[in-house]
């Protein structure tokens, strides 16, 4: 499908038409929710509600445990009773994975006391307590943005990247000096897998036992429904250091084999018949076509391109999970 667009044309696959219109709905959906909290937040007035119910709700999903603070309160505008359950202005659901933020919520507003309610004149029926936006619609719409911009470059892309064939190795011209890297090449390859095989069996086991640690911890899965309190020495927390340790440790043999990988490419292209293609690492277009491509669809060259580009990504990707990790639970 061709799209233009100013001095250009879009040249969209039906997986890129579908990502761009992935990435429209997160931001028309992320930009309304946006909208229409600053809206709620700005134009809203007081009421005043009394409580009269106040929970922490568990809720296990795929990615994990969340906890919701639900709150039951009534209010009274212009004559009307309202109830609502609404703490924040937004139409989705704001969760806490620590379940003592959630709990620090839910303990100002104990059942049977009045306080603060905000309601829209627009809609009275949809009150809320806390009179802050969420960052859920910026979260939308950065994810959107992020699609958008894959979407583009792959349209922007040259059609067939990473195709081009390689003459034999004969034929190429030497590296001027080969470097560190090139001369240890097979056994940085061979650690960098060991490593990503055993971190990787390292991480789950810790996480199996952290499972078991937290069985058998007294509070929140043994017995009241309690804080757990984790001692870093102890059953839960020894495994946690433990999965941390082997999580960094996939990142860092990840990026030792994007290292190699890297080389592997820079050797590659001195194979590559004159004129040579520009190369795919300074042009974002065609690095993320070759990263949509199946290796069925490549050459050796444009093989290298791809596992080198995603060895990069996975890592970035598990270092920004752990970074966000670490900073939500300080």
């Amino acid at each position: 499908m061709k799209v233009p667009l100013g001095i250009t044309t879009l040249h969209l696959s039906q997986r890129s038409a579908l990502l761009l219109l992935l990435a429209v709905g997160l931001l028309g959906f992320g930009g309304y929710d946006y909208v229409q909290q600053s809206q709620a937040v700005d134009n809203a007035v007081p009421v005043q509600a009394t409580i009269t119910d106040s929970s922490v709700d568990r809720m296990d999903g795929g990615r994990g445990i969340d906890y919701e603070p639900e709150i039951r309160y009534t209010y009274q505008y212009q004559g009307e009773t309202y109830t609502s359950e609404q703490v924040f202005p937004s139409t989705g659901v704001r969760t806490y994975s620590d379940r003592s933020r959630a709990e620090s919520v839910v303990d100002s507003y104990e059942p049977g006391t009045t306080t603060r309610a905000y309601v829209s004149p627009a809609d009275p029926d949809g009150a809320f307590l806390i009179r802050e936006r969420t960052p859920f619609p910026l979260r939308a719409i950065a994810a959107g943005g992020v699609l958008a911009a894959i979407g583009v470059l792959s349209g922007l892309g040259a059609k067939n990247p990473g195709q081009q064939e390689l003459r034999p190795a004969s034929e190429s011209q030497p590296a001027p000096r080969e470097s560190w890297v090139v001369r240890h090449g097979k056994a940085l390859h061979r650690l960098s897998k060991q490593l990503l095989g055993a971190c990787f069996v390292g991480f789950w086991l810790s996480m199996v036992t952290l499972v078991f640690g937290l069985l058998n911890t007294p509070g929140e899965f043994g017995g009241p429904p309690q804080e757990v309190q984790v001692d870093l020495l102890g059953p839960v927390g020894l495994p946690m250091i433990a999965g941390v340790c082997f999580w960094i440790g996939m990142i860092l043999s990840l990026c030792l084999y994007a290292v190699w990988s890297f080389t592997e490419y820079h050797q590659l292209r001195r194979r590559l018949p004159n004129p040579k293609p520009p190369r795919p690492f300074r042009h974002p277009s065609r690095l993320v076509t070759i990263l949509g491509t199946e290796d069925g669809g490549l050459s050796e060259y444009g093989q290298r391109i791809r596992l080198t580009g995603w060895a990069v990504l996975v890592a970035v990707g598990m270092a920004a999970t752990l970074a966000y990790i670490l900073f939500t639970a300080s």
